[in-house]
């Protein structure tokens, strides 16, 4: 039974981890000069942070699905590194020049992490639920830490949405400043 559980809680961590949406529509904003070598290192430790996040958040699944003979210390360290992740994250967006955090792109980007944030603080409270548990109580907490770890997946996909929005919009200054960045190149490819 716990390994079924286990099996389930990694398929809804890794389904959520690996699926995503693509919008074409290139958000719009009125800055449109170009960035300064502040914005470009900005959007570069953006990008640093986010592929961090999504090692991390990927990285749980990996511990759920090892099993091993300490399963909850496994899952709560792995929960301590997507928090400390995600606040680098939050602090680096937070940090963006003033010049241009009242720009359209950068407000969507501001509210993804927030929701983020928020998502990876219900993780790491579904993961303290999880210490010290055992029997259908260990059973129940794991189920609620594949739920959480699969919103916090769902709300790094929207975060890498926004950024993606905001790299699209090459007439503004952050979407050239990501441009730029040659931490950002893997998210600035274009796809086939």
């Amino acid at each position: 039974m716990k390994k079924t559980l286990v099996v389930l809680a990694a398929a809804g961590l890794l389904a959520a981890c690996s699926s995503s949406t693509t919008d074409s529509t290139p958000s719009s904003s009125t800055a449109s000069g170009e960035p300064s070598s502040a914005l470009i290192a900005w959007a570069g430790q953006v990008c640093t942070d986010t592929s961090t996040l999504k090692t991390s958040i990927t990285d749980i699944g990996s511990a759920v699905t090892s099993g091993g003979a300490d399963l909850q210390a496994s899952i709560g360290q792995q929960s301590i590194l997507i928090q400390q992740s995600a606040d680098a994250l939050l602090t680096t967006v937070g940090a963006i020049p003033e010049s241009d955090a009242s720009s359209p792109d950068a407000i969507a980007i501001q509210q993804s992490s927030d929701a983020l944030n928020a998502a990876v603080a219900a993780l790491g409270t579904s993961v303290t639920d999880l210490t010290d548990t055992s029997g259908i109580a260990f059973a129940k907490a794991l189920v609620n830490v594949g739920s959480a770890a699969s919103d916090a997946g769902q709300a790094a996909i929207d975060s890498v949405e926004a950024i993606d929005a905001a790299i699209k919009n090459r007439t503004a200054s952050i979407g050239k400043a990501f441009q730029a960045s040659p931490s950002c190149t893997e998210l600035t490819a274009e796809k086939p």
